[in-house]
């Protein structure tokens, strides 16, 4: 029976790795210490300031500056400083769950907010974070599932023509100044070309929605969502997303709200077929054996 398990165990591992050899899932649990890019666990970041994050006690903790991620079409960086990121592949995975826990502090400045993101690049994501804003019917602290489209994206609803921005806010009420502290859940789901918020503030025991859109297609989706291209004449890298966290300012960067991540999960579900093909591999490998 050991040499069984072994046999399928092998079988297994072979067909996964053969079908998904690049990497499509991110962990953290932000374990290093000191304020490199390396202490992080993130592969990446979009203008690193390191006076404003710093990595110990199992949290990776930005305090918020001036800067956004809407900004020049086409030209990265924008002005969002310490804006992390890993690369994923997602060739092959229809579904990706991005996931994190932040605990948010001396949220008190109009725009400022962090929280998940996921994206080809600066001009093309979704981002759900905490924000503040004194206008949110609720507030002046809320949640917020942003899309910014500065192309053409097959399949969004609208075309999305130059700058395309969807908002959905929930507001979750507080003072200002904030008093104590926001614990949070964040999940961000891509299903196909549609993308999911949701936040719990109850350590997951439910989740609450924070708004939907379709339209995010993936240049080169296999799953035949439409090409992206740059003006049409700049094609962006197949299939490929980054995930990451973030914590800006806005255009106000007095008075620096204060996030602190203490993980960070992404999640790629593999095609039904390909969970197929790994199970009938564990079912061939155990007849070999019972045929000997």
């Amino acid at each position: 029976m050991r040499k069984l398990a072994a046999l399928s165990a092998m079988a297994i591992a072979c067909i996964a790795t053969a079908a998904f050899a690049r990497p499509a899932n991110v962990s953290l649990d932000f374990n290093g210490s000191g304020n490199t890019l390396a202490a992080t666990g993130f592969g990446n970041v979009y203008t690193p300031d390191t006076t404003k994050f710093n990595v110990g006690g199992g949290k990776l903790t930005i305090n918020t500056q001036g800067g956004d991620s809407f900004g020049d079409y086409e030209n990265d960086p924008d002005t969002a400083h310490n804006m992390f990121y890993s690369n994923i592949d997602v060739a092959g995975f229809p579904t990706t769950t991005v996931e994190a826990r932040v605990n948010v502090s001396s949220l008190n400045v109009n725009f400022h907010g962090g929280g998940i993101w996921f994206g080809t690049d600066q001009d093309h994501y979704a981002r759900l974070g905490i924000f503040h804003n004194t206008f949110l019917g609720g507030g002046p602290i809320g949640v917020e599932l942003l899309r910014e489209n500065q192309d053409r994206w097959g399949g969004a609803t609208p075309p999305g023509q130059g700058d395309d921005i969807v908002s959905n806010a929930t507001g979750l009420g507080g003072t200002s100044p904030q008093t104590g502290s926001i614990d949070a859940i964040l999940r961000l789901v891509r299903n196909g070309n549609t993308v999911t918020g949701s936040y719990s503030l109850n350590n997951g025991v439910t989740f609450l929605p924070a708004g939907t859109f379709s339209g995010f297609a993936l240049p080169g989706d296999p799953q035949g969502l439409g090409s992206n291209t740059i003006e049409n004449t700049v094609a962006h890298p197949l299939a490929g997303l980054k995930v990451g966290v973030y914590a800006l300012g806005g255009p106000d960067p007095q008075t620096p709200a204060v996030f602190a991540f203490d993980s960070f999960t992404a999640v790629s579900t593999p095609e039904p077929a390909s969970l197929g093909m790994i199970g009938i591999a564990g079912v061939l490998a155990f007849r070999r054996q019972r045929a000997r």
